[in-house]
Parts: C-alpha cells; sequence; structure tokens
C-alpha cells in the first residue's frame, strides 16, 4: 500500500517527468498477451489499460521499430528517449486486441514467436501446468515421469503443487519437460481439457495464418523465440540449443518469406543461468543481428549484442510510469 502510495504520488505531482528527464536510456518493453484474463493472470494485460500504456508512451518518449533501434545500437545514435514494444510467446491476441490498438497510435512492435507451438496450436508449459492443477476438478494428480503423485486438497494446495512443476517445468531439458506437459493432460478426460483450454482461451498460441496477417498487415517484426518456450540454460544439449536457435528462424523466414534477425529467449534472466555462453555463440553464428533477454541492464555503446536488456511492462499505469523512469538504474558512481 505505502508503495503504491508513493508511486501515485510521484505521477501526481511530476517527479515522474524530472526523473525521465535525467534517467534516459534506451528501453526495449516487453509483453506477453492483451486480453480481458482473470485476475490473478500475470502474462495478460487488461486492453483498456494497455491503450493508456501506449497513449503515454507516444506522448512522452518516442517510438520505434527494432529494426531501427537495431540501426542507431550498432551507429551510436541513441538519444535516450526510444521505447521499443515487443511481445513475447505468439498469443493470438497479438494479432486480434492489441495490433489494431497499435496500428490506430501507428505504433511499430515486433512479437517473438515459438515455431513449435504456432504449428500445433499446443498452450505453453505453464498455461498447462497452471490448468490442470489450478484451475481443473482434479483432487489427484499423477505425473510418472518425475514420480509424483498427490492429493490435491484445497486451493492452497493446489498453488503450492503447480508452483512446484512450473520450477521442475523451466530445470527440465525440453525432452523432459514435454513429456511432463503430455502426463499432466492425461490426468483428466479429453473433453475436459478442452473446456479448461476455452475457458482459458488468452493463452491460445497464434497459427501461421494468423502470423502471415500479422506480419503483413501491421507494422509488425517477427522474431524468433525458439521452436518450444525452450529455456536456453545447462539442462539443454548444445544440439537441442542448435536446433532451437536456428530451425525457428529458417522456419519464420520460410513461413514468411522475410528475414528474421531477432532472438528473445524465453524466461531469458541470462544472470540466473537462463543464456548459456553456448547460446549466446549460437545465436549470433545463427546470424542474428540481436538477441534479448528479460533483464533490466542498463544499455551501453558495449553492450553485447547477444545479451540486450529488455523490461517487463506493468499493468497498472502509476507503476508503469515509475518503474520506465527509475529502471534501469542510473549508477552513480
Amino acid at each position: 500500500m505505502r508503495k503504491s502510495k508513493l508511486k501515485h504520488r510521484l505521477v501526481k505531482f511530476g517527479i515522474a517527468g524530472l526523473l525521465r528527464s535525467l534517467n534516459r536510456n534506451p528501453r526495449v518493453i516487453f509483453y506477453h498477451g492483451v486480453d480481458f484474463a482473470e485476475k490473478n493472470n500475470a502474462l495478460h494485460i487488461n486492453p483498456d489499460i494497455f491503450e493508456q500504456e501506449m497513449l503515454f508512451l507516444t506522448k512522452h518518449y518516442e517510438i520505434i521499430s527494432i529494426d531501427e533501434y537495431e540501426r542507431r545500437f550498432h551507429n551510436g545514435l541513441f538519444n535516450g528517449n526510444e521505447i521499443v514494444v515487443t511481445f513475447d510467446d505468439g498469443y493470438k491476441n497479438n494479432l486480434t486486441i492489441a495490433a489494431p490498438i497499435l496500428k490506430s497510435l501507428d505504433i511499430p512492435f515486433t512479437v517473438f514467436i515459438s515455431t513449435n507451438h504456432i504449428e500445433s496450436g499446443h498452450y505453453f508449459p505453464t498455461a498447462i501446468a497452471r490448468m490442470i492443477i489450478r484451475d481443473s476438478n482434479l483432487s489427484f494428480i499423477k505425473i510418472d515421469c518425475l514420480k509424483y503423485k498427490a492429493e490435491l486438497k484445497d486451493q492452497k494446495q493446489k498453488e503450492s503443487i503447480c508452483e512446484a512443476i512450473i520450477h521442475i517445468l523451466k530445470h527440465s531439458n525440453v525432452h523432459l519437460v514435454n513429456e511432463i506437459c503430455r502426463q499432466l493432460i492425461e490426468n483428466i478426460s479429453r473433453d475436459e481439457y478442452e473446456e479448461l483450454c476455452f475457458i482459458h482461451k488468452a493463452e491460445a498460441p497464434m497459427n501461421w495464418e494468423d502470423v502471415v496477417k500479422l506480419h503483413t498487415e501491421y507494422d509488425c517484426t517477427i522474431g524468433s523465440h525458439c521452436k518450444d518456450h525452450f529455456i536456453c540454460n545447462i539442462y539443454q544439449t548444445e544440439e537441442d540449443i542448435k536446433a532451437q536457435l536456428k530451425e525457428s528462424k529458417q522456419i519464420i523466414e520460410e513461413k514468411l518469406h522475410s528475414v528474421c534477425e531477432y532472438l528473445a529467449y524465453p524466461n531469458g534472466i541470462y544472470n540466473k543461468g537462463d543464456v548459456t555462453a553456448y547460446t549466446q555463440n549460437t545465436a549470433k553464428e545463427a546470424g542474428y543481428k540481436l538477441a534479448f533477454t528479460t533483464v533490466t541492464d542498463r544499455l551501453h555503446a558495449k553492450s553485447n549484442p547477444m545479451l540486450m536488456p529488455r523490461c517487463a511492462a506493468r499493468f497498472e499505469m502509476d507503476d508503469f510510469i515509475t518503474k520506465l523512469v527509475l529502471k534501469p538504474k542510473i549508477k552513480l558512481f
């Protein structure tokens, strides 16, 4: 509550504007989805708030395309007031809800897609875990590949188990992740799973027809988010890392008849092990001009092009405004 009041005062009394002029640094902000999702959904922002945030950006920042960002970065041309708008994963609502809002405001944007999910329509692993464990009617869950069995007695326990399984998903190789998801779904009937998918339709990925439309009818650049929602950590083999980075790029270029020059690492917290040194080298070898993390580092002329910083978007206006002016942190000494 105290933090909320402080943020409100920073905005109300114009202090945020002063901080904005002092803390100049190019920023790439990232969203996931834009939809009227449930309140405890941390991925999909309310469309009305999203539009307010975009209007704020058009008034106070210079919104540029990712191509222009790359040009300015490599030529030392930043003025410090730039913003690039990006989305991760490739949700259908990026096309149906976000894109029309952005087009009405003439805002360029980038969507990083996981190509296997675009191809298959399968929901992302953490979404499957939340739907099956937290939101289904199960009273007991079994995941044989983990030798795991548990009763689901109440909502608090469901939340705890869900959090534990998501942690495992983020610290396992891609083949185990896919098997965990398959076995999670086997805990319920096909009809119940389809019902859950409908209830949580905000989590649905685009298909290739959607991606082509987004690319051709809007000022949208398509980048790679690997083939799967693949966290490039030490649990993955080098062979799988190479395939995820190179083949996703190749598939996007074949489908769109356009170059794919940008990558966003899934999860992307490189300083917590989400991006190995081998991954960075492979991304560069694959031909990506820039690869983005989810860490809010300060951008410098000598920043690593394969570890570019991004700022997570916020879902409440005062929080959005204050986080933009306070981060990345200014290093005074």
